[in-house]
């Protein structure tokens, strides 16, 4: 979900005395631990509450009644085809279950309760109360309008966690949506199982969370649209690449990432390709040359629209005093139904694509996408979930959020292979309970609101707790995987998936190196800083470095959690490795974008960037894994964490490499996708 960043004033006023310290570790594992063992069992303790759904809560104790036959396509495409048809409306409902990850009450260090913004009013605002809320409260009032309206189609995206929650405690309003979605008239998105910050990991985490969305779809007899958006609008053309690669047919790219890095009018063509499969760009008004003409009606989340609009109580974190607004969703009635009366017909996005070809409009290639965001400007695109401090607290923590699942995932990967050689050799009483609650747990912390935009201190306990206990599961469950298989002691090549006895080989050896070839530029006011370098002694894969940069926080109080550590420049062009293409290096020119904002922030999920004449930075994504900003008028490579905590002394490793393109990416994907692990 992306936020709207609330009144700076709010800062500065009550928040300012709102002293938030983040909730212990073990009670936030405990609870983690037996949500994922039951999500069922949370509705015992979810009471509904009154408001837009308490008529389902009535209908939500009758499931079997409520399921109608299972029909995983549309029975009919919403309206007929009519390729004259040029006046369309559009609308996405973006809903994300884990918008306030964790619920709004926590356990403080102290072992006591604590509250979003310390208000006790959230106090039993447990993690299944606040997912029940966004159901009754937001979700419910959307598809009770459109069934009202069975003319209007509309696009209605969500993680697949949110139909296991529905299925588990709201099945009636499942059924609503399956009515709805199997009459052709929804069009559900879904392209990851939780909401996570997906560009920020290697393809293969996506790749799963993918297989797991239809295996959850198939299962609820649920359609699922060919049209892609997700989570905070991430976009890329590695985005545009895997869900073509998954079978889905539409990517709806942002129209603020857009302009981001191609500044331009309001005006976009209606129809792209990218990835050499289509693209739209939402919500932009189209280029009337176009012969079209679009109104998008709702590109947001969706659990704004069904609430209040008043500042403070519009939005999940303030769900005790946001109930269901029928005025608003009446608003929103009224505003479709006069479009309709002017000719407009309301389409979902793949039926709307299909008039388009239609009608003959040509699709023009999109120039290249860089990795982002929705509301790019306001949050740098992905800098605000990778070392961007938000308006609000000063418990965020996103280097050790980021670099924790970057930890669990080498261990959840590492127990996958040995899983699966275990099943090939016929092991006796392989499970693959471990391995898929390991796994759940790292997707649940890979979501964007365990750092950024602005979370609080239970969201981001929450992240750190789930990496802990996912590294956990997978690590004991490893060990015992390799005695199954008589190798213990051993090490996994991720690569390779094999299993070999004895310690893992050292892919290089390092030295000293009394004479650094670049000269880093290292921004931490309130630390010491200490930089070492090391040199490979093996020129196997290229010249190669390695740097490590260690801040001491200088005093208790120094309050300044700034650490910046920039790399020379050379280049006039980007050569880096897009999120979900870790197997590629794409190299464009700097003077192909024009970026609204001078600059651009990127994910790295492999760390690999360029920084021009063969040289290569690589930050160690287990050790640093913050965003880097790249900008033409700027001679470095920054990597930024305004998050660092002014406590705790920080390091940082990355490696240099001087080689060519494949050299430098073979080094990343080895380092940080695909490494040795010793067991």
């Amino acid at each position: 979900m992306s936020r709207r960043l609330l009144p700076a004033v709010l800062c500065l006023t009550c928040l300012a005395s709102c002293a938030e310290t983040a909730p212990s570790v073990p009670d936030a594992v405990a609870d983690l631990a037996r949500a994922v063992d039951a999500p069922a069992a949370e509705a015992q303790d979810a009471t509904p509450d009154a408001g837009a759904g308490a008529g389902d809560a009535a209908a939500d104790a009758d499931t079997a009644a409520a399921l109608p036959a299972c029909v995983t396509v549309p029975t009919a495409a919403l309206p007929p085809l009519v390729p004259q048809r040029k006046k369309f409306g559009l609308a996405l409902f973006h809903y994300n279950v884990e918008y306030v990850i964790g619920g709004l009450e926590a356990t403080g260090p102290d072992g006591k309760p604590m509250w979003f913004m310390d208000n006790p009013k959230n106090a039993g605002w447990t993690d299944a109360k606040t997912e029940d809320y966004i159901v009754r409260e937001t979700l419910l009032p959307i598809l009770q309008l459109y069934d009202k309206h069975p003319g209007w189609g509309v696009n209605i995206e969500l993680q697949s966690y949110l139909v296991e929650v529905m299925a588990a405690r709201h099945p009636a309003t499942l059924a609503l949506l399956r009515t709805l979605a199997q009459r052709g008239q929804v069009e559900i998105v879904s392209f990851h199982h939780n909401a996570q910050f997906f560009l920020a990991f290697p393809r293969d985490d996506l790749d799963r969370s993918i297989v797991r969305v239809k295996e959850v779809f198939a299962q609820h007899c649920l359609p699922l649209s060919g049209a892609v958006f997700n989570q905070e609008g991430q976009a890329g053309e590695g985005r545009q690449r895997a869900l073509l690669d998954h079978g889905y047919s539409v990517g709806v790219f942002p129209k603020n990432l857009w302009r981001y890095v191609h500044k331009q009018a309001d005006s976009f063509w209606p129809l792209y390709t990218s990835e050499a499969g289509d693209l739209i760009v939402g919500a932009g008004g189209v280029d009337p040359a176009a012969g079209v003409d679009v109104a998008w009606t709702f590109l947001d989340d969706g659990e704004l629209r069904a609430v209040t609009d008043k500042p403070f109580q519009m939005n999940p974190y303030f769900a005790p005093r946001a109930p269901h607004a029928p005025e608003r969703v009446a608003e929103f009635e009224a505003q479709l139904a006069a479009l309709e009366a002017a000719g407009y017909v309301h389409l979902g996005i793949t039926d709307y694509v299909r008039h388009l070809k239609a009608r003959g409009v040509q699709p023009k290639p999109a120039p290249p996408l860089l990795d982002g965001t929705w509301q790019a400007p306001s949050t740098k695109s992905v800098r605000q979930w990778m070392g961007g401090q938000g308006l609000w607290f000063t418990t965020e923590a996103d280097n050790r959020v980021r670099t924790g699942n970057a930890e669990a995932r080498m261990w959840v990967a590492t127990l996958q292979v040995l899983h699966d050689l275990a099943l090939a050799a016929g092991k006796a009483g392989t499970s693959a309970g471990p391995l898929r609650k390991a796994r759940e747990l790292l997707w649940r912390a890979q979501v964007s609101d365990t750092s950024g935009i602005n979370p609080w201190a239970g969201e981001v306990a929450f992240g750190i707790a789930a990496n802990e206990q996912a590294r956990a599961i997978a690590q004991v469950e490893a060990n015992a995987l390799a005695q199954t298989l008589g190798k213990v002691g051993g090490h996994v090549d991720l690569n390779a998936r094999t299993l070999v006895f004895g310690p893992a080989p050292l892919e290089a050896k390092f030295r000293g190196e009394p004479k650094p070839p670049l000269a880093l530029t290292v921004t931490a006011p309130g630390r010491d800083v200490a930089v070492q370098w090391t040199r490979a002694d093996s020129a196997a894969t290229g010249e190669r470095w390695r740097v490590t940069v260690e801040g001491k926080p200088k005093c208790a109080d120094c309050a300044d959690r700034l650490v910046e550590v920039a790399f020379p420049r050379t280049a006039a062009t980007l050569a880096y490795s897009p999120a979900l293409l870790d197997a590629e290096v794409r190299t464009y020119p700097l003077a192909a974008f024009e970026f609204s904002q001078g600059e651009a922030w990127l994910p790295l999920a492999n760390g690999l960037i360029g920084l021009g004449d063969d040289w290569w930075v690589i930050k160690h994504v287990r050790s640093v894994h913050v965003a880097a900003r790249v900008a033409p008028d700027s001679p470095f490579i920054t990597f930024h964490d305004g998050t660092a905590p002014d406590t705790q002394t920080t390091v940082w490793t990355f490696e240099i490499v001087h080689g060519s393109a494949a050299v430098a990416l073979a080094v990343a994907n080895r380092l940080n996708v695909w490494p040795i692990v010793q067991l």
